[in-house]
């Protein structure tokens, strides 16, 4: 009974309004998000029947976030952070509305590249505003599970924005979709209004170039001076999507449907159990904050890697398919569980470590690492699966290896920023 009345008193300190407006409104964007990006694509292929001009197009769409996040994070510590969420979420709104009326008149896959790259944009923007905001709306006590609730979010979005994504394309198509993300949109702008998140203008350093120079400047200045220990950790937390990430995104599709012969919608359901995973390791969060301390965050790695012993072992015992399924199916959650408490642990660790006028761009750092590490790893594993043929498990016991292997630097240093 105490420990539920501690529970709900931590929720409440938690679900703040503020918070509470924020989480209300990223569920609404992050749908709609989800909806459109996934109903772009299906138009993409149904236009071209092409999956080479699928993905080329998914690949340029991610440019402008890889260049311009740190531009971004520049303008989170500058401008107040609640503005822009709103300005962006609006003009999201009415470019939906402008694209809605172009597409009527002349669909086309430019057309829908050119949106692709225009949300891309936004979404440099958006994301350190959101991810800098966190540490300003909560207490330090209670960042890992406001970080844990902002990954659950994601997680809902990314397993259930493309399941009622294909119900809606599926019955009336792209035209029918644009509209309910331009109402989701509209009405997280809206929330985001109401929002009071604490601001505090900064005089320009001249021109805007000279600004962004002046800011990444004391930037580097802090992490290579102050830091160096969190100028070692940024990598780390990025390597998992190298080592990773980009391991379960190439070979659970490749063991599903090629090693296992199985079905397009037992792998929809394997996908499905990533997000499980996610949502899961939102969930532990909290408990794992409080029971596991900062030096021993490596630990959330060498779980992760140990969970690929059985996945790998499910794929050399293929002759009961779907025995074999069931075991990777949980591996899947398990290793996607473990990974997610690691990033979570680490953001609020940089959060925590970081000034508020520099949050933005730090985080902004992260992120962009974490992104050019993908498609690096999906690269690489892309090899390595066709290397390997019928010997697909070395690949995934590989992918566990590395896991565990990066958990030795960043245990190093760990113990380097408990010492600074």
């Amino acid at each position: 009974m105490k420990r539920i009345k501690e529970e709900r008193s931590a929720a409440r300190g938690l679900f703040q309004k503020d918070f509470t407006l924020m989480v209300i409104g990223q569920i609404i964007s992050l749908f709609g998000n989800s909806m459109l990006r996934f109903a772009l694509s299906m138009t993409v292929l149904d236009l071209t029947g092409s999956a080479a001009q699928f993905a080329g197009i998914s690949a340029l769409s991610m440019i402008p976030t890889v260049l311009l996040s740190p531009i971004g994070g520049v303008l989170a510590d500058r401008a107040s952070r609640k503005g822009i969420m709103a300005a962006l979420d609006f003009f999201t709104a009415g470019l939906l509305t402008v694209f809605l009326l172009l597409f009527q008149a002349h669909p086309g896959v430019v057309l829908i590249g050119g949106m692709m790259m225009i949300l891309s944009v936004i979404e440099s923007f958006y994301s350190p505003a959101v991810n800098s905001s966190i540490p300003l709306l909560v207490s330090e006590d209670r960042l890992v599970p406001a970080n844990g609730v902002v990954t659950q979010i994601n997680a809902l979005a990314s397993l259930f924005g493309p399941v009622l994504g294909g119900v809606l394309y599926g019955l009336f198509g792209l035209k029918a979709i644009l509209p309910a993300c331009i109402v989701c949109f509209f009405f997280s702008a809206v929330m985001e209004c109401f929002l009071q998140i604490p601001y505090e203008k900064r005089p320009a350093e001249g021109g805007v170039l000279r600004t962004i120079r002046v800011d990444f400047s004391q930037a580097i200045g802090f992490l290579t001076r102050d830091r160096r220990g969190l100028l070692q950790l940024l990598p780390l937390i990025a390597g998992l999507n190298l080592v990773f990430s980009a391991m379960l995104n190439v070979g659970l599709p490749y063991v599903i449907k090629i090693q296992l012969g199985l079905s397009n919608q037992l792998y929809g359901l394997a996908a499905g159990a990533m997000s499980v995973g996610m949502i899961l390791g939102g969930l532990l969060s909290g408990t794992a904050a409080k029971r596991v301390s900062t030096t021993r965050i490596y630990l959330f790695l060498l779980i992760t890697g140990a969970a690929a012993i059985p996945f790998g072992a499910a794929v050399i015992s293929n002759r009961a398919p779907m025995v074999s399924f069931v075991v990777i199916l949980l591996s899947a959650v398990a290793m996607t569980a473990g990974s997610s408490l690691y990033s979570i642990l680490c953001q609020a660790l940089v959060q925590r470590l970081t000034p508020p006028e520099l949050l933005g761009k730090v985080m902004a750092v992260v992120a962009t690492l974490a992104i050019c590490a993908m498609p690096a790893g999906q690269a690489l594993y892309g090899l390595l699966f066709d290397w390997a043929g019928n010997s697909t498990f070395l690949v995934i016991w590989l992918g566990g290896l590395f896991c565990v292997l990066l958990a030795l630097p960043m245990k190093r240093s760990l113990k380097r920023l408990e010492r600074e």
